[in-house]
């Protein structure tokens, strides 16, 4: 297949499942107006059909925008696809509940539209159940670009996964360079167009060094043009693991990460966002607050609350407030971070931390702008200067709100050194790159389960271990022995 076939069969796999979601929306519909009305059925469609076709048609153009025909996004996991789905669902209803208004004849009748929706939703769900497993049985045939020792080396960095989702061709490589690995040559950078197209590749992974390259640059932009996907390998790993190796990150991902959110976003949409779960969460914690607060009166001497200084984005400093959980004089001899089973926390203190109803006073926090509710977490000023000095990029973590929850506390297990925060930094980079409100979404719910089942179970933290990363550039690897840090 030529790349101008691999760009087409794109389009064509995603103009059938547009197509097939919109019938699906529709036959919902008529179907649910032959079940609640049986024999009026048909006389009642002539009214229905411009609020039906008009939904049928926003729909899929929701579930495009929202990225379910990606390529990327066709392997999400059940749950997360399903809520994307809803939410698609309920703009198709909005639009619908908007005819009535210009229309009224158009109207449907409420137990036609409750029983179209559910039927509709599951059918469409069904499909995209279809799509999901197809998908996991899919393997990606890609090449890799490699100029240097290193360069080759890096492709170790996803040996586990070749073999799981991606299907590695060989290795294109430089005129000057000949890979250690000879059974995987594919050819030269010269031939690189005809080598995609004869051996049916659909991506090709580049390196730092190729990137940087203004020859190879121009082919990967004919490729991207001809349909072929050109990624780094970096895109790979965050595509993958959802989380940003620091073994490869460079000013220009830096530069390039930092303008990747909606500062729309950033500045109106998430501040509302945080305003509205504020409001519902303490109506819905503020019962889980008192009693935890009652709990702390009655079984530890000292005051209910604990007011630490963290820093907040840009380094600021902030207050954050919490409910105590350790005896009074927990730092008689300096700040310590807490560690499983740590001997300073109090019975009732460690129920809290469990289920985290210590940090709901944080709501405060965010009600005053100070933080967000998703976010990196914030860590103590004493300790972001030595965190700094043994993890590279660490102060990238400040550039945004920090928030009571975030992308590294629902992936990551509870960590109490320097490695620990290591791998969670990862992540916070991974969220400063891709925050949007469904991500931010997301993580609530995450971290609602992971709450209601205390704590991450041995499987997720198995299936969010990376691989050691063998070989790769290691100017950015900094390993010192672990220190400690609060919480």
């Amino acid at each position: 297949m030529n790349s101008n076939g691999i760009l087409q069969k794109h389009w064509l796999n995603v103009t059938v499942h547009f197509v097939v979601d919109a019938l699906l929306f529709c036959i919902a519909f008529v179907a649910a107006t032959e079940l609640r009305l049986g024999g009026l059925g048909a006389w009642k469609l002539m009214d229905y059909w411009p609020s039906i076709l008009l939904g049928g048609a926003f729909f899929p153009c929701v579930a495009y925008i929202c990225g379910l025909y990606a390529p990327k996004h066709t392997a999400e996991s059940v749950f997360k696809r399903s809520v994307i789905l809803g939410f698609c669902f309920l703009a198709a209803f909005a639009i619908m509940l908007a005819l009535f208004y210009i229309n009224y004849s158009s109207r449907i009748g409420r137990g036609v539209m409750v029983i179209g929706v559910i039927l509709g939703y599951l059918l469409v769900l069904a499909h995209h159940m279809i799509l999901i497993r197809r998908m996991q049985n899919y393997r990606e045939r890609v090449a890799l670009i490699v100029g240097s020792a290193e360069d080759e080396a890096e492709s170790e960095l996803f040996e586990t996964f070749w073999s799981q989702h991606l299907e590695l061709a060989g290795f294109i490589h430089y005129d000057h360079y000949t890979p250690q690995d000879r059974s995987k040559v594919l050819g030269p950078v010269s031939k690189i167009s005809e080598i995609v197209n004869d051996k049916n590749i659909s991506r090709v992974l580049c390196t730092e060094s190729s990137i940087n390259d203004p020859k190879m640059c121009r082919q990967f932009c004919q490729l991207r043009y001809s349909g072929v996907m050109v990624m780094p390998l970096i895109s790979l790993f965050e595509e993958v693991y959802h989380a940003v190796p620091l073994e490869l990150v460079t000013p220009q991902w830096l530069v390039h990460a930092s303008g990747s959110p909606h500062m729309l976003y950033i500045k109106k949409i998430k501040r509302a966002f945080d305003i509205i779960v504020s409001v519902f969460g303490l109506l819905f914690m503020g019962p889980f607050m008192l009693g935890g607060m009652i709990a702390t009166k009655l079984t530890s001497p000292g005051p209910i609350f604990y007011y630490q200084v963290r820093s907040g984005r840009f380094g600021r400093p902030i207050r954050v407030i919490k409910i105590r959980t350790m005896s009074v004089d927990a730092e008689k001899d300096g700040a310590v971070w807490a560690a499983s089973g740590d001997s300073r926390v109090t019975p009732v203190g460690g129920f809290l931390r469990k289920y985290r109803i210590d940090e709901i006073p944080q709501i405060i926090n965010v009600f005053r702008g100070e933080m967000s509710f998703v976010g990196p977490r914030p860590e103590r000023p004493e300790f972001i200067d030595t965190l700094s000095e043994q993890i590279p990029h660490f102060e990238e973590r400040l550039m945004v709100q920090p928030g009571i929850t975030g992308w590294a506390q629902v992936k990551f297990p509870y960590g109490s050194t320097v490695e620990d925060a290591r791998h969670k930094l990862e992540y916070d980079l991974y969220y400063t790159k891709h925050m949007s409100l469904f991500l931010d979404i997301f993580i609530l719910l995450d971290t609602v389960r992971i709450i209601l089942q205390g704590g991450l179970s041995e499987a997720e933290k198995a299936r969010f271990k990376k691989p050691e990363l063998k070989g790769i550039r290691s100017s950015n690897v900094l390993r010192k022995p672990s220190i400690a840090m609060s919480k």
